[in-house]
């Protein structure tokens, strides 16, 4: 009875410890962030030296709280995913974690812990106020803005169309999404997919390239192209009055991001059906295959 007792203890320590780690890498990454905001115009040779520092020592604490991570064929030390500590940078709030890289660089896989990632999604829930993030993770996986907060730099993501996948049994969850990345006009073609498989303990995130191209798809090149047509008719007939016609101007301003919002919508309905979306989904499998089961 006495070494049951014992047992339990240490159990119940252990999730305990855990969040305390985590607690401690939250109060100093935060608090780095303070001083990094208070001397943004610093010097710009010290900042860089300070933030080389800083991120070293939270890499070093998440390590503590994630531990490391084997992948076949990927780089052995798991880098911190934070790029940037001050607000006012572009780069600045990405999901904490640790990314190891292939040897070709064409995938990435994010490893953080289920708490984290859940504190993160709290914490982001207002990132940008004008959308709100849903704090349910299978909500915010649905959602473009979640990609383009936490696993980007410097460009936004647009997801056409979900990948089917099989969640292991180790998984709680398994979502991916085809995607494409931009800082203005959305790409024709996407080039990659983000795959999302979460344990009892760990979330992975996998970026990589597409094995195979996937498009373009005629139907839905056919829409952008109608609907690019409509869209420069009403900015030309605006423009020919000179700007001053209310009713044309609403109009012109309706239908200018049509042609982008409309892509990716026929893109999600046609894509199962096209012969390159097979590969796509054996591609996603077989990276899920690729993580730790324990």
């Amino acid at each position: 009875m006495k070494h049951a007792l014992i047992g339990l203890l240490v159990l119940l320590a252990i999730p305990a410890r855990a969040a305390s780690l985590e607690d401690a890498y939250l109060a100093a990454r935060d608090g780095y962030i303070k001083r990094f905001e208070k001397n943004r115009n610093a010097d710009a040779d010290a900042g860089y030296a300070a933030l080389t520092r800083a991120l070293a020592d939270l890499q070093a604490k998440l390590l503590k709280i994630i531990g490391s991570t084997h992948l076949d064929g990927f780089s052995p030390d798991g880098k911190i995913t934070l790029d940037a500590l001050d607000s006012g940078d572009e780069d600045f709030g990405l999901l904490d974690g640790l990314v190891y890289t292939s040897k070709d660089q064409k995938t990435r896989v994010l490893v953080t812990t289920a708490s984290l990632f859940d504190k993160w999604l709290k914490a982001h829930e207002r990132f940008w106020e004008e959308t709100p993030l849903p704090t349910d993770m299978a909500a915010a996986l649905k959602r473009d803005d979640f990609y383009t907060q936490a696993v980007t730099n410097g460009s936004a993501v647009v997801t056409y169309a979900e990948i089917p996948v099989a969640k292991p049994a180790s998984a709680t969850l398994a979502f991916a999404v085809l995607d494409g990345r931009t800082q203005d006009q959305p790409p024709a073609v996407p080039d990659e997919m983000i795959i999302t498989v979460r344990r009892a303990d760990r979330v992975f995130v996998i970026t990589a390239a597409t094995a195979v191209k996937a498009g373009p798809i005629a139907a839905c090149d056919a829409i952008h192209a109608r609907l690019a047509a409509e869209a420069q008719a009403a900015y030309d007939a605006a423009q020919a009055a000179g700007g001053k016609d209310a009713a044309l101007n609403a109009k012109a301003e309706e239908l200018a991001h049509k042609p982008d919002r409309a892509y990716p919508d026929c893109f999600a309905t046609e894509a199962p059906k096209a012969a390159f979306f097979p590969a796509l989904a054996k591609q996603a499998q077989q990276l899920i295959q690729k993580l730790p089961t324990k």
